[in-house]
């Protein structure tokens, strides 16, 4: 597949105009089921900024909702970076141009609160959401084989339990809604045949077995260009000297 060329905007969500939102909504129901146009404007009412994917027509072709929340944890105050409503067009699959914003937004962070440590609080319902964190960190939870410590998962679950109260299931690490709010669409849900095969495509499936049904996994990982590899290190690096 070769994917359309697009490219990113960083807008606050208050700038967001009703065409643009109208088509977030238009892909986000596309690709999501159980989803309403009234938890879909709740989310992001409730974020700070929005990643789009534009097209060289200017059409919305992907979105990231972005919140940025002061935690303090075992003393510590810290900034995370929650990332809500995320979707690309199907036909735009393979793009990373949302990688490239989300690190845009994180390098902002970053910059404007250099002392204070920086977290991503990823909810995955899906492996592909999930395969951003081996791509991107060397150190991330949770993990199949890196060593994440102690810490992070504590910190995840501070965060977690701040964020969705009794939606978050500590010991399973999971947030399951009492009623249906956003699953992936059958056939953007199946595994594609060999991709089980991957080991982290495996661990996702074996602590999320319920994805298909909505389920999110919370996972956290440090932002920082000592914790960033390959491609996320590079653009990390890019966008906090640019």
């Amino acid at each position: 597949m070769n994917p359309q060329k697009l490219h990113h905007e960083i807008l606050p969500c208050a700038a967001v105009t009703a065409g643009q939102r109208g088509a977030m909504y238009a892909l986000f129901e596309r690709c999501y089921d159980c989803v309403s146009r009234e938890r879909f404007d709740a989310d992001l009412n409730q974020k700070q900024f929005v990643v789009l994917l534009l097209n060289a027509e200017k059409e919305v072709k992907g979105f990231s909702t972005q919140q940025v929340i002061t935690h303090e944890h075992d003393g510590e105050m810290l900034n995370v970076l929650f990332s809500g409503d995320t979707v690309i067009d199907p036909e735009c699959w393979g793009t990373q141009e949302l990688a490239r914003g989300w690190c845009a937004v994180a390098a902002r962070i970053l910059r404007k609160e250099p002392e204070r440590r920086l977290f991503w609080l990823l909810i995955s319902k899906g492996f592909r959401t999930y395969l951003y964190l081996p791509l991107f960190f060397r150190t991330y939870w949770p993990c199949h084989a890196c060593n994440a410590g102690p810490w992070i998962p504590m910190l995840a679950r501070s965060i977690a339990e701040r964020q969705f109260g009794n939606g978050y299931d500590a010991t399973s690490g999971l947030i399951r809604f009492p009623n249906p709010c956003g699953q992936l669409k059958p056939d953007l849900a199946d595994i594609p045949v060999g991709r089980s095969d991957d080991p982290h495509v495996r661990f996702f499936l074996k602590h999320n077995p319920g994805y298909a049904d909505g389920d999110e996994l919370v996972c956290l990982a440090e932002v920082s260009l000592e914790n960033t590899v390959c491609v996320g290190r590079r653009w990390l690096n890019r966008a906090l000297t640019s």
